[in-house]
């Protein structure tokens, strides 16, 4: 291949519909074809770039990596939400090489960079996973070994999420999430879920599922919260609705006594809610990042690269109820911007508008970390 020679893989109709002709590179083995195959393939480039660590053929690149001579970047949504992406050597999230402890985030302090607002992404973000799904059913039988990495099928997902979104759309004043309200009811925590089937569950987490997740918090708060305290599940703003959430929770607090106590709500202002909260349980989700920022103690329960002492809380989640703690402020300035400079690009992937100068400041650091 030549030295500027960037060639996208394609494994689906999906991937196809993505890029155009120019580049693409068709695979249309199983996934254990690609991961035998893949070794020979990635010799012939200098570096490798993936999307997530999810599913069997980016699984396949990230066990690999280190047999090749290629380097792996790994692109993902942002820490730092919505304004930002990530992009690290090797790893995201629980791979991340981001330091563990407060001693990796000391002097110097990179400077802050100049970042500007992406707007409002979600829209945009639903129509290109819907059309990606649709478009990979409609071509599948031009792809028959591709393995979908989801545990639900792509259409009903895809329905799923269109359906949500209207319905979300369409609700009236009355039904839009309000802190202020939720605060009147008396002091309360927020239990974050991630995007079930997300790799954050499955592979950093000791939860199948959400459901398991939410036993979890239940059983501790009934047991462990004050009396006053109450109990708010937010659902994650990429759930494509297959899961009844609402009634999970409703049923799962009546059954543990806490009829009253326990909320669950879809959508609402992420720092409104953390700042009239008095804490927010995650298993790894970057809305935690958020919630550090503004002041909320943050107990996470999964793995994560910032779960350390003096960022989040270390004692058990029994203890937190009754004690939250948060980050220390100056800590977290220091935490934020290494993470931002070392691992953090202004821009988005979905867009319009911001994709163009995304696209050239992820070519920019290439070539910066490579220098």
């Amino acid at each position: 291949m030549g030295a500027d020679s960037v060639h996208r893989m394609v494994f689906n109709a999906g991937d196809a519909f993505n890029w155009e002709l120019k580049g693409r590179v068709r695979f249309s083995g199983s996934s254990a074809d690609w991961q035998k195959q893949f070794p020979g393939i990635a010799g012939q480039y200098t570096d490798v770039v993936i999307f997530g660590e999810s599913g069997p053929y980016n699984q396949a690149v990230a066990e690999l990596a280190k047999s090749i001579p290629s380097r792996l970047w790994v692109l993902e949504n942002g820490y730092f939400r919505p304004d930002w992406i990530t992009l690290e050597r090797n790893g995201v999230n629980a791979s991340s090489p981001l330091p563990r402890s407060a001693e990796g985030y000391g002097e110097p302090v990179p400077e802050m960079a100049v970042s500007h607002s992406v707007g409002r992404i979600l829209p945009y973000h639903i129509i290109n996973i819907s059309a990606y799904h649709m478009v990979q059913l409609l071509g599948g039988w031009l792809y028959p070994n591709y393995r979908n990495p989801y545990t639900v099928p792509a259409w009903l997902q895809c329905v799923s999420h269109v359906q949500r979104y209207v319905r979300l759309a369409l609700r009236s004043s009355k039904q839009v999430v309000d802190a202020e309200a939720l605060r009147e009811k008396g002091p309360f925590f927020i239990g974050c879920l991630q995007r079930e089937g997300d790799n954050q569950l499955l592979r950093y987490s000791k939860y199948a599922d959400n459901t398991a997740f939410i036993v979890e918090l239940m059983n501790s708060f009934a047991k462990h919260a004050p009396a006053s305290a109450r109990l708010v599940f937010k659902n994650h703003p990429l759930d494509p609705g297959l899961v009844d959430f609402s009634a999970v929770v409703k049923n799962l607090a009546v059954s543990r006594g806490l009829s009253g106590r326990v909320d669950f709500i879809d959508g609402g202002n992420l720092a409104e809610l953390c700042r009239a909260s008095q804490g927010m349980v995650v298993n790894n989700s970057s809305a935690a990042l958020s919630a550090l920022g503004f002041g909320t103690p943050v107990k996470v329960l999964g793995k994560a690269f910032f779960n350390f002492e003096g960022l989040t809380y270390q004692k058990s989640l029994h203890d937190f109820w009754r004690h939250p703690k948060p980050a220390d402020p100056e800590l977290f300035k220091r935490f934020r911007a290494h993470v931002l400079a070392k691992a953090q690009i202004n821009g988005n992937f979905h867009e319009p508008r911001v994709i163009r100068r995304t696209a050239r400041a992820v070519a920019a650091r290439f070539v910066r970390l490579d220098s």
